[in-house]
C-alpha cells in the first residue's frame, strides 16, 4: 500500500516546518507540498491530489470554508483536517458544514496529528475533545430524540460512525461486507439530511440517546 499523501497549509513558517517534520518522520506518510495561503492550497490540491490537506484557518487568501469547498471541487477525494489555534463556534460550524473530516487544536501533542491523519485517511473523523464538548453544549438543555426513520441496522452503523470507527472496522463488528456498510452509511446520510461523515457524527451526538 502506498503512503498517505499530505499537503500542509499554514502561514506560520515555524509551525509549518514542525508539522512537515513530524509527518515526514513517519514511514507511512509523505508531504507532497507545503503552502502558506488559501489560494495556493487550492492550486496545490488540484495539482497534487493529496489524500489529506492539513489546513490552518488564519491564512491569507480565501476564508477557510471557501478553501474547503473549493478543494472539494478540484480534489474531491482529498479529505481536510483543520489544525488551528481557533476554537470559535462560528469557525467550527462553518467548517463542519463545508465538509471537513477533522478539527484539531494546535495545543495538542504532535502525535495526535499523525493519528488524526491515519484515522481520516481510513474514513473516520477526528475532533479534539474540547470540540466534541462543544457539540454537547450546543444542544445543552434540549431533549435529544431521533427524528429520522432509521432501521435498527442503520442506527447501529451510525452509532459506530459517531464513535470514530471506519467502514472496515464497522464491517468487522457487525459481520457485514464493507460495501454493505458503505450502502448503509449512504442511506443514513440521506435520511438524516447530511452529506459528510463529520456532519453525521455531529447529528448522532445531538440526536442519539447515549
Amino acid at each position: 500500500m502506498g503512503k498517505i499523501r499530505v499537503l500542509v497549509a499554514d502561514d506560520h513558517p515555524l509551525i509549518r516546518q514542525g508539522i512537515v517534520s513530524t509527518v515526514s518522520s513517519e514511514s507511512d506518510l509523505e508531504v507532497v507540498d507545503q503552502v502558506a495561503d488559501g489560494h495556493k492550497a487550492i492550486e496545490s490540491c488540484e495539482k497534487n491530489q493529496p489524500h489529506v490537506l492539513i489546513l490552518d484557518v488564519g491564512m491569507p487568501g480565501p476564508g477557510p470554508a471557501t478553501v474547503v469547498r473549493s478543494v472539494k471541487q478540484v480534489a474531491p477525494d482529498t479529505k481536510v483536517l483543520v489544525l488551528t489555534a481557533y476554537d470559535d463556534d462560528t469557525y467550527i460550524r462553518q467548517l463542519l458544514k463545508a465538509g471537513v473530516s477533522g478539527y484539531l487544536l494546535k495545543d495538542e501533542g504532535v502525535g495526535n496529528v499523525v493519528r488524526a491523519l491515519r484515522s481520516i485517511h481510513e474514513g473516520a473523523t477526528w475532533f479534539s475533545q474540547s470540540i466534541t464538548e462543544k457539540f454537547v453544549r450546543w444542544q445543552y438543555g434540549q431533549e435529544a430524540e431521533i427524528t429520522a426513520d432509521l432501521t435498527g441496522r442503520e442506527q447501529q452503523v451510525l452509532e459506530r460512525i459517531a464513535e470514530g470507527f471506519d467502514n472496515s472496522e464497522i464491517a468487522d463488528q457487525l459481520n457485514l461486507a464493507e460495501q454493505t456498510v458503505r450502502n448503509y452509511a449512504s442511506s443514513v446520510y440521506e435520511k438524516i439530511g447530511v452529506n459528510s461523515r463529520a456532519q453525521a457524527v455531529i447529528w448522532a451526538r445531538e440526536n442519539l440517546t447515549p
